[in-house]
């Protein structure tokens, strides 16, 4: 009888130890908001007092400095996006637009907070028999490599590929249209009359918006090259110093307009449907894959930007996760599309 005294007395103990420690848990994750008197009631005053001071215990005093998440977590994932960045600006400032070094790190790399080395050297390599760069030392972060595939522009590596891989990629070789460019009309050729600017257009505010385009102080946006159509017509051209009309460069978001246009076109060939589900296997997966709503996504809520979906690279994340490793560091952009 002793015995099961001593037992029940034991499991009592317990039994309040666990109350209390449950309510710590609350106490904790409600950061003290809100603790029931009810709860305290139900215990002990021994158990009370104990709660009361592990609650002290467990929360700094008004006094004592306040953890903060300043360690950025991403960092190596945003070194290596930076680095891959370099490599394909530069790899296209060099291969694509067939530019120096000097003109890459002054226009191509104005806008990265800290480009890699200088155009008199750096931590990076040009393979200019391979058409190819290569950005960083072995380490901690990748090197990253950019290489020029003709008939598509130059394609960042993902991390574990070297410059012998190259031939492995892709080329696009297309015959060049028939007839001289130079004698056939804009916008089938490059020959542009030269006329009267039309009466209703005020040149003096056409200038102005010309000099506004080229002349903005940010390194964001360097403008190197502009052209204003009115009803068919280039009224205006103009290009930035080291650039002309047959420069190459960097389609950036115009892609999204050509990819619009020619999927429109394949559309009506009836190659693609607008209103078809994607098919996608969506990650995260669903616990329920087939009542997941991701499915219903269609290509022409793609097109018109209004899938629902959250972009991962929202809250400081453009050049850490999701798009900016697709661009940026040769991850699939399929996957980065789950």
């Amino acid at each position: 009888m002793a015995k099961i005294c001593v037992k029940g007395q034991i499991i009592g103990r317990v039994q309040a130890y666990l109350r209390i420690e449950k309510a710590i848990q609350e106490a904790i994750f409600l950061k003290l908001r809100y603790i029931s008197s009810t709860h305290l009631g139900r215990l002990p005053m021994r158990s009370k007092s104990l709660l009361l001071s592990l609650l002290i215990l467990s929360f700094p005093v008004a006094t004592s400095a306040q953890q903060t998440e300043n360690y950025d977590y991403w960092q190596p994932q945003r070194a290596m996006v930076q680095r891959g960045q370099q490599a394909v600006f530069m790899c296209n400032g060099l291969f694509t637009g067939g530019r120096s070094l000097e003109q890459v790190f002054d226009q191509e790399l104005a806008f990265l907070r800290d480009p890699i080395g200088t155009a008199d050297g750096g931590d990076y390599s040009v393979d200019r028999v391979r058409r190819a760069v290569e950005v960083g030392v072995p380490g901690a972060v990748p090197v990253m490599r950019a290489v020029f595939r003709e008939g598509i522009g130059c394609v960042v590596l993902p991390p574990d590929q070297t410059l012998d891989d190259i031939d492995q990629l892709p080329e696009l070789t297309l015959p060049l249209p028939a007839g001289d460019p130079a004698q056939i009309a804009w916008p089938n050729g490059d020959l542009v009359t030269d006329k009267q600017l039309p009466s209703n257009i005020d040149e003096t505010a056409l200038l102005a918006a010309s000099d506004w385009a080229f002349d903005r102080d940010t390194p964001e946006q360097d403008t190197l090259s502009l052209l204003v159509v009115y009803k068919g017509e280039i009224i205006h051209e103009r290009y930035s110093a080291g650039i002309e009309m047959t420069t190459r460069t960097r389609t950036w978001s115009t892609a999204k307009s050509i990819a619009s246009a020619l999927i429109g076109m394949l559309v009506d060939d009836g190659r693609m449907s607008l209103d078809e589900p994607l098919g996608f296997d969506w990650y995260p997966e669903n616990r329920s894959p087939e009542a997941d709503p991701r499915n219903n996504i269609t290509l022409r809520h793609v097109l018109n930007m209004s899938s629902g979906l959250e972009t991962i690279d929202n809250s400081g994340m453009e050049y850490a996760t999701g798009s900016g490793l697709s661009y940026w560091a040769g991850a699939s952009s399929v996957a980065g599309a789950r």
